[in-house]
């Protein structure tokens, strides 16, 4: 039988471990647009290759987040990923409308839903 409290503490544990596996994915996210930035100064990439370095980061970004989620939770660990995955995608979405009051266009939107799922899940499903 549960003790008593015991609910909150396992939620209280999904929302830590949610944070927690959010800052992988941040430094991985801020180290590699530095390199691309620096890439596209020192190398003056075009414009279409820019788009695939984005979708890049952004799955290697989820990747940590799902990898660290992975780690911390023993069970499930492609669903927590893809959890911790949901949660990071949020976030870009977010900091994005802050930004610039103004949502996605659909096609890049399933894009990088798509990069952070799928990098979120493989970085679950390696952990």
């Amino acid at each position: 039988m549960m003790g008593k409290g015991s609910g909150a503490r396992g939620v209280r544990g999904v929302i830590g471990a949610m944070a927690l596996s959010i800052l992988p994915a941040a430094i991985t996210a801020a180290i590699l647009i530095l390199a691309a930035a620096f890439c596209m100064d020192r190398f003056s990439l075009g414009e279409d290759t820019l788009t695939k370095v984005v979708y890049v980061i952004h799955f290697a970004a989820a990747f940590a987040c799902g990898f660290t989620m992975g780690k911390l939770k023993k069970e499930k660990k492609f669903l927590w990923g893809l959890a911790a995955g949901a949660v990071w995608f949020a976030l870009i979405l977010l900091c994005g409308l802050a930004v610039y009051h103004q949502g996605m266009k659909t096609d890049a939107l399933i894009s990088v839903l798509a990069a952070c799922a799928g990098g979120s899940m493989l970085g679950g499903m390696v952990s």
